[in-house]
C-alpha cells in the first residue's frame, strides 16, 4: 500500500486505506480471517475487531485464473482457482460467484478436480504451477465432500506448487497429484502422489530428484491403470528463470502407477525438455496430444559454425497411444506461464491449446486459428463440458472466458473481485478515492464510498494500462495521479482534462546528442584549422559524454517504486539502480545517487540477456540489481531511504548529497535478502523499519527490524510472528498517531 498524504491527514485514513487493500486482493472473508489469525495481544485483538469491511471492488478486470472445473450438462455448475483469492463456485453458469474457500492458510490456487463418480466430491491443491516470479506458494491439498460448503486439509504442505490433480472415474477415494514442488529452491517432496483412501494417506509412486517435479497427470478414459504422466525440472532464482532439464520427460504406466516407463523415440523429442502438458482424446483414447517445451540438438558439425535450428517445442500428436508421434504445430509461446491443452470430448481431431490467444485445430493440429477473441490473453485454464463441448470455459490473467457456439463467439463474467493489487494510493477529496495498480490489468481508480447503494464496476476508470504497480495520488490536488506499467513506465494523469502525460526517463542518448551539438558549436567553420583551445574543450565535451553514458545505464525494476515527496507535492522521487528526483511534478528527472545495487556483472548478464532456459523469456521480470524500495521521513525533507533488491540499504540526510549504507547492521539477517519495505516513523526521524522478504531464495522467515539511530544499529522486532510456512513479510508500518501501533 503506498500513501500520499501529509501527516495532518493520515489517522482518518489509515484503517480505511487497510481495509480497500485486503478487500480489493481477496474476499472480505478471507481479508478478515487473516487480520484476525494473527494478533495475540488483547489491545491488537481489540483494535482488528473495530474494523469493518465493504468490499468496494473492483470487478470488472477480474484477475489470474488457474484453473476451472465444472459439472457437466445441464449443471450450470463450475468451480474456478484464483492465483490469489482462493476457490470460488457458481451454481448459474457465471452469473453470480461465491467463494467457497477463503479461509485456508494460503489463498494461491492450484489445481482443481471434481471426482466424475461423485460430483461433491472435490479437491483442491494450492500453489499457482505457472512459474512466474510473482507466484505465491501453496500449501497442500485439501478436500470437501459437499460441494464445497466444508473442507479438510489433507496435507502435501510441502508440495509447495501442485499442478495438476486426477480422480479415478469410478472411485472418489482414488486420486493423483502432480507436485512442481518448491519454485525457488530444491525439495525432497515433490513428484507424483498417488491415494486410494480419500486423502488420508499419500504415496509418492513417481520421484525423480529433488530439483524436479510433476507438472501433469492424466488418465485414460476407459482404462484408468494407465496414465501418462510428465515431470518438469524447472527453478526460479532472484535474477533468472530456468525452465528445462534432465529430469523433464513423459512417462507411462500401466498398472496404475506401480511402474512406469519413459516415452521415448518414435518422433517425440529426444533432446532436452521442460514442461510438457497432456490430453488424451475421450471419444478415441489412442489419439492424444502433448504440448512440450524442447531444446534444439547440438550442432553435429561445429567446426563449420553454428546452423541456426527450429526449437522443436509445440504441439505433438499420437494416434497409437503414446508409440509414435507426429509434429503437428510449432506455437508454443512461454511454456512455463501457458502450456495447456485439451481434446474436444467427441471429436479427436479438435484440439485447442494454450498461447496467446488461445490457439484451435480441426484437422489434429495441421492447421490453426485463433479463438478467445476479445477476451483477455495469458490463458492458464481451460474446461471442455463433455455433455455439450460446444460450451468451453478459459481462463486467464483478467478472468474468465466463457463460448457457448465452441468458440465462436465469447463473454466475460465480470462479477467477482479477485484482482491483484500491486498497490493502493488515496486522495483527499471528500469521499476519497482510491487508486491502484493491478497485475496484468493497468491501474484503476473508484470511489471509497457513495451517497447510498453500493459502488458498481461503472464507477471505476482506467487510468493505464498493462501491468499495473505503484499509484500516488497528489494530496493538494485530486485531479493529479501517477501510475505506471511495467518497467518504470510512468506518466501522469489528469482527470480534469483527461490527459495523461508520459514521465520521460533520462537516457544517455539525449545527452550524448546535446553534447555534439555542443561540439559543433565550438569546432564552427570545419573548413578552418582547428585551434589547441578547441580541442581542449572538445575532449572535455567527449568526456563528459563517456561520463553521461556510463552514468545514464539505468535499470528499472519490474515493479519500480516512486513517491510524491511528503512535503512539497512538485517533488517525485524514482529508484532505478539508482535514485532520481523532480521538481517538476515528475518531468524532467535528474540522478541524486550513485549505483546502489552491487551490480553483479555475472547476475544482470543472465537477468537481462539469457534468463527462461530451454525458452528465452527476456521480458523485464528479471531485470536485477536495482531499488525496489524508496520512501521519504514524514518530518524531515530530503532525508530520504533506499533499498534493492539485491539487500543494499541505504540513507542520505540532505537530499542525495551524499549516502550512506547501513547493510551491515542487520542481525541474524542472511546477506542479499530483498529489502521489501522501508517505512520512517512519524515520532522521530532516526526511527525507522526495514522488512526483508527472502522467500526468493527459497527462505520464507519473516525479517523485520527497527532502528532508533538512523540505521547504525538495528534491532529484530520479528517476536511472535508465524514461522513455518510462507511466512515472509511484504511490509510494516507505523501507526501515524500511536508510535506503539504497528
Amino acid at each position: 500500500m503506498s500513501r500520499s498524504f501529509p501527516l495532518s491527514h493520515t489517522a482518518r485514513r489509515a484503517a480505511l486505506a487497510v481495509g480497500v487493500l485486503a478487500a480489493g486482493a481477496l474476499s472480505p472473508l478471507d481479508a478478515l480471517t487473516a487480520q484476525t489469525a494473527v494478533p495475540t495481544d488483547d489491545a491488537a485483538k481489540g483494535v482488528i475487531a473495530g474494523l469493518r469491511w465493504r468490499e468496494i471492488g473492483p470487478a470488472n478486470m477480474a484477475g489470474r485464473i488457474v484453473d476451472v472445473e465444472g459439472i457437466p450438462s445441464p449443471s450450470r455448475t463450475f468451480y474456478v482457482s484464483t492465483a490469489a483469492g482462493g476457490v470460488w463456485k457458481t451454481i448459474n453458469g457465471g452469473t453470480t460467484f461465491f467463494p467457497v474457500l477463503d479461509t485456508a492458510r494460503v489463498a494461491s490456487g492450484g489445481d482443481l478436480a471434481i471426482a466424475p463418480s461423485d460430483t461433491n466430491v472435490v479437491y483442491w491443491g494450492t500453489g499457482e504451477p505457472n512459474s512466474r516470479n510473482s507466484i505465491s506458494p501453496g500449501g497442500g491439498i485439501y478436500k470437501s465432500t459437499d460441494g464445497g460448503k466444508s473442507w479438510s486439509f489433507l496435507g502435501l504442505a510441502e508440495t509447495r506448487q501442485i499442478a495438476r490433480v486426477q480422480v479415478h472415474p469410478r472411485d472418489p477415494n482414488t486420486v493423483y497429484v502432480a507436485a512442481l514442488g518448491h519454485v525457488w529452491g530444491p525439495n525432497k517432496e515433490r513428484g507424483l502422489y498417488k491415494t486410494t483412501d480419500g486423502g488420508k494417506t499419500w504415496n509418492l509412486i513417481k520421484f525423480i530428484d529433488d530439483k524436479t517435479g510433476f507438472v501433469d497427470v492424466q488418465l485414460h478414459p476407459t482404462n484408468p491403470d494407465v496414465i501418462f504422466a510428465s515431470s518438469y525440472q524447472r527453478v526460479r532464482g532472484p535474477y533468472f528463470l530456468n525452465s528445462g532439464g534432465p529430469g523433464s520427460a513423459l512417462w507411462k504406466s500401466t498398472d496404475a502407477g506401480a511402474t512406469w516407463t519413459e516415452v521415448k523415440g518414435g518422433g517425440f523429442p529426444e533432446t532436452m525438455k521442460g514442461r510438457i502438458e497432456i490430453a488424451i482424446s475421450a471419444s478415441s483414447p489412442d489419439i492424444m496430444y502433448t504440448m512440450v517445451e524442447a531444446d534444439t540438438a547440438p550442432n553435429p558439425r561445429p567446426e563449420k559454425g553454428a546452423r541456426a535450428q527450429r526449437r522443436p517445442s509445440g504441439l505433438y500428436r499420437s494416434a497409437d497411444g503414446g508409440k509414435t508421434w507426429e509434429y503437428r504445430n510449432p506455437e508454443n509461446v512461454r511454456p512455463f506461464y501457458y502450456s495447456q491443452v485439451r481434446v474436444h470430448p467427441t471429436n479427436p481431431d479438435v484440439v485447442f491449446w494454450s498461447s496467446t490467444p488461445v490457439k484451435y485445430s480441426r484437422d489434429g493440429g495441421k492447421t490453426a486459428g485463433n479463438t478467445t477473441l476479445g477476451l483477455h490473453v495469458d490463458h492458464h485454464a481451460m474446461w471442455f463440458d463433455p455433455k455439450d463441448p460446444q460450451r468451453i470455459i478459459v481462463g486467464n490473467d483478467g478472468g474468465l472466458g466463457i463460448t457457448l457456439d465452441g468458440g465462436g463467439t465469447w463473454e466475460f463474467p465480470n462479477t467477482f473481485a479477485i484482482g491483484q493489487f500491486y498497490n493502493i494510493s488515496v486522495d483527499m477529496q471528500v469521499p476519497y478515492r482510491v487508486c491502484g495498480g493491478l497485475q496484468d490489468n493497468g491501474s484503476w481508480c473508484g470511489p471509497s464510498r457513495r451517497r447510498q447503494g453500493p459502488i458498481t464496476n461503472a464507477m471505476w476508470h482506467n487510468v493505464s494500462g498493462g501491468d499495473g504497480f505503484v499509484t500516488q495520488q497528489d494530496w493538494t490536488n485530486p485531479n493529479i495521479v501517477y501510475s505506471e506499467s511495467q518497467g518504470g513506465a510512468m506518466g501522469r494523469y489528469d482527470w480534469a482534462s483527461g490527459q495523461r502525460s508520459g514521465l520521460g526517463k533520462p537516457n544517455w542518448r539525449d545527452k550524448y546528442n546535446a553534447w555534439n551539438d555542443s561540439i559543433a558549436v565550438v569546432r564552427g567553420d570545419e573548413s578552418k584549422p582547428e585551434t589547441a583551445e578547441m580541442r581542449r574543450r572538445i575532449a572535455a565535451f567527449r568526456t563528459q559524454q563517456r561520463q553521461d553514458s556510463l552514468d545514464l545505464q539505468l535499470r528499472w525494476n519490474w515493479n519500480t517504486p516512486y513517491i510524491i515527496s511528503r512535503h512539497n507535492p512538485a517533488t517525485l522521487y524514482f529508484g532505478a539502480n539508482k535514485v532520481l528526483k523532480s521538481v517538476k511534478y515528475g518531468d524532467e528527472m535528474f540522478l541524486i545517487s550513485p549505483e546502489l545495487s552491487y551490480a553483479d556483472t555475472a547476475k544482470l548478464r543472465v537477468a537481462l540477456r539469457t534468463t527462461g532456459g530451454i525458452t528465452p523469456d527476456v521480458t523485464g521480470a528479471e531485470t536485477f540489481g536495482t531499488v525496489v524500495s524508496l520512501n521519504e521521513s514524514p518530518i524531515r525533507p530530503g532525508l530520504l531511504f533506499a533499498g534493492t533488491d539485491d539487500g543494499r540499504v541505504w540513507l542520505t540526510k540532505n537530499d542525495g548529497g551524499a549516502w550512506e549504507e547501513v547493510t551491515k547492521n542487520f542481525p541474524g539477517l542472511p546477506a542479499g535478502a530483498y529489502v521489501s519495505r522501508i517505512e520512517p516513523s512519524y515520532e522521530s526521524e532516526a526511527i525507522f523499519y526495514v522488512t526483508f522478504d527472502d522467500h526468493r531464495r527459497d527462505n520464507y522467515t519473516p525479517y523485520v527490524y527497527m532502528t532508533r539511530d538512523f540505521g547504525r544499529t538495528f534491532t529484530s522486532i520479528a517476536s511472535n510472528l508465524p514461522t513455518g510456512h510462507a511466512d515472509f513479510v511484504h511490509v510494516v508500518r507505523e501507526d501515524p498517531t500511536n508510535p506503539n501501533l504497528l
